[in-house]
């Protein structure tokens, strides 16, 4: 099967908004709940509220018939965060989601923010939002979607790539560790007895000559 990666724009906002709400469903079952309209609309706005920065160094997979099913997104060095509440994220959250929902996810939230691995390495890149929708999963779109986050990275001049996985998620962790990524980095002492603890895997980029250029064209998953 064929996919075709792109970096994301303005226009991908309401699919990613969606895919965003498959991955809290997958990772944090839970933290989201209520209509998933209203989960949707909820993420719509926090993405639109970051603006341009909503798709800056973030990349779409779509299929063959141009429909987008998954997204990632890179973060570099000194380039700043995605502000994932952005001003106004509490109040949409009450109106969308409902008060006892909205608190419950302020709550999980804050919790998960003592496990946040603040990436500070100047050599790296930090790979986060990964998410393929659940029908085209164990298809192989997850590894092209990683093939071509990596390659973004390599055009940028960076040796290596990073990204967080929750330590529960043991299947994400080996889908990693099939690409070549190694832990480097486990949550510990007191912050993983009130948070989640997670792991930090990294991967040794190719050389940045030999490596094969990012491209929008079509590449397969087998």
């Amino acid at each position: 099967m064929a996919f075709t990666v792109r970096p994301a724009t303005q226009a991908d906002i309401p699919d990613l908004a969606r895919l965003i709400v498959e991955l809290y469903q997958a990772e944090m079952p839970g933290a989201l709940t209520g209509p998933v309209e209203k989960q949707i609309e909820l993420l719509r706005f926090t993405l639109e509220a970051n603006g341009n920065r909503a798709a800056h160094h973030r990349y779409v997979l779509c299929n063959e018939r141009g429909i987008v099913i998954g997204t990632g997104m890179i973060e570099f060095p000194g380039n700043g965060r995605f502000e994932r509440a952005p001003n106004g994220t509490v109040a949409t959250a009450f109106r969308t989601l409902g008060v006892f929902p909205a608190l419950r996810l302020f709550g999980i939230v804050a919790r998960m923010l003592f496990g946040v691995y603040h990436h500070t390495d100047q050599h790296s890149a930090l790979i986060h939002t990964v998410v393929i929708t659940r029908s085209e999963r164990s298809r192989g779109a997850g590894a092209v979607l990683m093939h071509a986050l990596e390659s973004a990275i390599r055009e940028f001049g960076y040796t290596r790539a990073r990204l967080q996985v929750l330590a529960w998620n043991t299947g994400a962790q080996r889908f990693y560790e099939r690409l070549g990524y190694t832990t480097i980095w486990r949550l510990s002492g007191w912050r993983a007895l009130l948070s989640w603890p997670s792991v930090v895997m990294e991967k040794v980029l190719e050389d940045c000559q030999g490596s094969e250029r990012f491209s929008t064209m079509p590449v397969s998953s087998g």
